[in-house]
């Protein structure tokens, strides 16, 4: 058995904050979204979160008509107002006063770095691949079937991929071939800290 491990970096798409040329930006651009994110998830929000929920509001451009790097998706509810003088305010009192979140803007990768992708992972010719910040289990599914095939390989006999806790969209999967399977799996996507953190964040 040949086991390999690859981080394919988004497979099809990917979120615009990775593709800055500035590591250290994207990077923060990506922390803001997962610690906005916390915080409207909280059951009750104190006035020290509604102003740093504004703060990361600006920094992310969320009232833009168009924002650069991140969506405002609000589904239902009130969670701000512009009076027409003076700052924004944050109108909801906690989760439940709304429905929405903020995630990642994303678009199509580069086609050069996708087929290379396959062209590493076909030349590793593991007999299972884990890989490592794949948007799902159906990118994972057309890049075997696709992508490698195109590229003059065999698609893998089995493709598993399962959510995780990864705010930006990213996660684990397996592709197997040559007889193995999938069989029993074990899930530690709710094991906690004891401060009540999750243990991992994929």
């Amino acid at each position: 058995m040949k086991i390999a491990a690859f981080n394919v970096e988004n497979l099809f798409d990917r979120p615009k904050a990775f593709n800055s040329e500035d590591q250290a930006k994207g990077a923060t651009i990506t922390d803001a979204v997962a610690e906005i994110n916390v915080l409207i998830g909280k059951e009750i929000y104190s006035d020290a979160d509604k102003k740093r929920m504004l703060v990361l509001i600006k920094e992310l451009k969320l009232t833009a008509p168009n924002p650069p790097f991140a969506i405002f998706r609000k589904i239902r509810g009130s969670f701000w107002k512009q009076p027409k003088s003076g700052p924004m305010v944050i109108t909801a009192k906690g989760r439940a006063d709304w429905v929405g979140w903020v995630e990642l803007r994303t678009e199509p990768n580069n086609a050069v770095a996708v087929m290379n992708t396959g062209r590493v992972i076909m030349e590793a010719a593991a007999d299972i691949p884990a890989v490592i910040e794949a948007e799902d289990r159906v990118a994972l599914k057309q890049f075997s079937e696709q992508v490698l095939l195109k590229l003059g390989g065999e698609p893998y006999d089995e493709i598993m991929l399962i959510d995780g806790n990864d705010e930006r969209g990213i996660d684990v999967g397996l592709m197997l071939t040559n007889g193995y399977s999938v069989g029993l799996m074990r899930s530690h996507i709710a094991d906690m800290r004891e401060n009540g953190e999750r243990i991992y964040s994929r």
